[in-house]
């Protein structure tokens, strides 16, 4: 190639700093292509979309205070209202410990009788009166003083009994001889007074005189309930009173005597009745043990403490046994379950969109995007089961104040309809399951009316929605889950048997559900847009929107490019058409056909199409046209991404053309190449990739059949039909269709479709009277009204 013609070839568009028309600057697209990509990247990681599903799914279904109970105090001021998060039985404590005080007050003190007490010091007292009268005989004997005596007598005492002798009535007794008679009256008065009982503090004994005691004999171990305690006399008082009058009726004692004997008895007369009082404890306690506890039933969404209201014992009591520090054990075992659930869940959502994405077609990021769906709707279901308890409890009067009925209001369709949206019915369906599931047993509990009821709402939203056509169609699907709603709340009421529900009830539950299923159209509406950018996918309502010709970079091609434009208008209908005839997406096809050389607007007048008359590829040399034409995929894809136009759009300018080779330039190259030159096939051939599914294969025909058809001079069925068939054996031959999944059955009826629109397009008219359109040679035209 000479100097000359490289001076006159174009230079290739590259990287510009600043704006361009597409829309942001280059510093910001190279941010965010990167961001997006290691986002795209995390949605195909699906260990770590399971793991997050648990963990968030633990969150939503435990206890709000399993982890963190409420930090308030007694007498404090509650700053909101404050709701039991399920059903719990609670210690009513103050209510137990009133009956288990009454248990232990109906248990009688134990006194134990000492009934071998009276015999002992019997003994004792003839012992006593047995030494002195042997000892008094000795004295009478010897003829000895009586005082050395009685020193004798008074240690022979202190060694041979326990009773406490005093040296004057020691005398006393000496000089009486310690007789007989004295001696029966002594113990006559001792075992009198211990038989009926000697107790050591009778105002105590006395504190129990309108119930009694029980007296436990410690010989026998017998046991009888002594109503009457005035019977036990008082030590000392009472033995004291008693002993005085006895003594007062003997005679031949002085005064000072009978206080010497008084005080003699009282001292050797010791208590033989004593309270018990480990063995009352232990009875007592044993009472308090055995009596029932007292449990109060706490409602879920039952108020504990309403805003503005202080803390007593038993709301703070209710909290505790709410999060946990009253049943802790309890609640880890139903958190063990809710990680089962949710694991069981999250492994056959993973085994079912396997599936769904092997036999759709679906990317890699299905899973993480149904999972980022599941736990935006766990997380809205959540806060509307707060919602509804709040309305529930903020109303006294019937039906308002029933808590269910609340609950039909949530919208549970809206993860089945955005998925069938995003992924289609196959993959709602799996995720409508899993949702209901989690979601019905967290608005439920341990019924299953919300697992019913989610899956039959979920199950209308799927099939209420078929492809869309505009955004209203949304609306429709929101009115259809209302009433599938409604007859849902009748199924629920009638497999209840509420026989006791009022009509005003039932209409309020009706009204709720219908509700609900406007809810699943609202929510839907504002989420969609949302969550498109989010997961990386394109719904057909998006498709539908860039299909709108009058958009910018549509209208730049048809001003900047207007024969790239109508090719692309008719691949667009070509692709729909081939398409619908085999179930494929025809918005996805029409969409992309209209954007597949977009890349073209930047040198139009390289392209055929938009020639008129003067080609610059004949200044140039092969080489460097086959790379401008070949550039037109690259630039494509820079503008489409720098309008942030979605994945499939770029994918479409990509894979338009897979890898085939521009044969008219490599021939060219051919002819022109010297003798034993060799010449690169690879430079003539498209980036690519090829073709990755059904509707990218058909765009590749569509665009492969609508430039070919400019060809033809005389478009009849047969040369249409040789044309399809001609070019769809090249691209088999080159291999360009194996990754689309297309059959040789959807290439046949793909061409059958293709034929329609080509004949239908290129129709042959009759001749207008008076006109010549067929002679070049006369210019002139007939003015027909006014108009030529």
């Amino acid at each position: 190639m000479s100097r000359s013609s490289k001076d006159r070839e174009p230079k290739l568009r590259g990287k510009g700093k600043g704006k361009s028309k597409g829309g942001g600057s280059a510093p910001v697209r190279r941010v965010r292509r990167p961001t997006r990509e290691r986002w795209n990247r995390l949605l195909c990681v699906d260990r770590f979309w399971g793991a997050l599903f648990v963990a968030f799914g633990l969150w939503f279904l435990a206890p709000a205070d399993l982890l963190f109970s409420p930090d308030v105090q007694e007498g404090e001021i509650a700053t909101r209202d404050y709701l039991a998060t399920q059903n719990v039985l609670v210690l009513d404590r103050e209510t137990t410990e009133e009956k288990k005080t009454r248990a232990r007050e109906g248990v009688l003190p134990v006194y134990d009788f000492d009934y071998a007490k009276g015999s002992q010091q019997d003994e004792q007292f003839a012992r006593l009166f047995q030494i002195g009268r042997q000892t008094r005989q000795e004295s009478e004997a010897e003829e000895e003083g009586a005082s050395d005596f009685t020193e004798i007598l008074a240690q022979r005492v202190a060694s041979g009994t326990t009773l406490r002798v005093e040296p004057e009535i020691l005398s006393e007794l000496w000089t009486r001889g310690f007789s007989p008679e004295l001696e029966d009256r002594v113990r006559s008065l001792s075992r009198s007074i211990l038989r009926s009982g000697v107790v050591a503090n009778k105002p105590l004994l006395l504190e129990n005189r309108l119930q009694g005691v029980r007296v436990r004999s410690l010989q026998s171990g017998q046991e009888r309930v002594q109503l009457d305690l005035f019977a036990f006399r008082g030590h000392p008082n009472e033995v004291a009173e008693y002993l005085e009058v006895e003594l007062g009726r003997w005679s031949g004692w002085s005064r000072r005597q009978r206080s010497m004997l008084l005080d003699f008895l009282v001292a050797n007369v010791p208590p033989n009745v004593y309270l018990n009082l480990s063995e009352t404890q232990a009875r007592r306690q044993a009472a308090a043990d055995g009596a029932e506890e007292v449990f109060q039933q706490i409602q879920r969404g039952q108020v504990i403490v309403r805003k503005g209201d202080t803390f007593d014992a038993g709301s703070l009591a209710v909290l505790e046994e709410l999060s946990g520090e009253g049943q802790r054990s309890n609640l880890l075992l139903a958190f063990g379950g809710s990680f089962l659930l949710l694991v069981l869940v999250a492994v056959g959502l993973w085994f079912g969109l396997r599936r769904s994405r092997l036999a759709e077609g679906l990317g890699e990021t299905t899973f993480g995007g149904v999972v980022i769906l599941l736990l935006l709707s766990l997380l809205l279901l959540k806060g509307g089961t707060v919602v509804a308890a709040a309305l529930a409890n903020s109303f006294d009067a019937e039906p308002f104040n029933a808590e269910r009925s609340y609950l039909y209001a949530l919208p549970f369709g809206m993860l089945a309809l955005i998925a069938s949206l995003f992924y289609g019915r196959g993959v709602a369906v799996i995720s409508a399951l899993s949702l209901s599931v989690v979601a019905g047993y967290l608005v439920s509990g341990d019924s299953s009316w919300g697992i019913l009821y989610s899956l039959t709402v979920s199950l209308g939203a799927i099939y209420a929605l078929d492809r869309l056509k505009e955004r209203t169609a949304v609306a429709r699907a929101g009115l259809v889950v209302g009433f599938v709603g409604m007859l849902a709340v009748l199924m629920l009421e009638a497999l209840d048997g509420a026989e006791s529900l009022s009509w005003s009830a039932l209409g309020f539950d009706l009204a709720c559900a219908f509700l609900g299923g406007l809810l699943v159209a609202v929510v839907t509406s504002f989420a969609v847009p949302l969550l498109e950018g989010l997961l990386s996918v394109t719904t057909d309502i998006k498709l539908l929107e860039l299909s709108d010709t009058n958009l910018p970079l549509l209208q730049r091609v048809a001003f900047e490019a207007p024969g790239t434009f109508q090719h692309s208008l008719m691949v667009a209908h070509l692709a729909k058409a081939g398409c619908e005839a085999i179930g494929a997406n025809p918005a996805l096809a029409y969409t992309g056909g209209l954007y597949h050389d977009i890349g073209k607007i930047l040198r139009p007048q390289y392209f055929v199409e938009n020639q008129h008359g003067q080609n610059p590829h004949d200044k140039l040399a092969p080489t460097m046209s086959s790379l401008i034409v070949i550039n037109h995929v690259k630039e494509g894809v820079e503008l489409a991404q720098e309008a942030r136009l979605p994945q499939p759009i770029v994918d479409a300018i990509e894979q338009h053309h897979g890898t085939r080779r521009i044969s008219y330039f490599y021939n060219r190259a051919k002819e022109q190449a010297g003798e034993g030159e060799e010449l690169s096939e690879q430079g003539f051939r498209y980036p690519g990739p090829r073709p990755q599914n059904k509707v990218m294969g058909v765009l590749m025909y569509a665009d492969a059949v609508e430039a070919a058809s400019r060809t033809l001079t005389n478009p009849s069925p047969v040369s249409v039909r040789a044309l399809l068939r001609q070019i769809q054996d090249d691209c088999l031959e080159d291999q360009q269709l194996d990754e689309s999944d297309l059959t040789l059955g959807d290439l046949n009826r793909v061409a059958e479709a293709f034929e329609r629109v080509l004949l239908n397009t290129y129709h042959k008219r009759v001749d207008y009277p008076g006109f010549n359109f067929k002679d070049s040679e006369k210019p002139g035209l007939r003015v027909v009204d006014g108009r030529a």
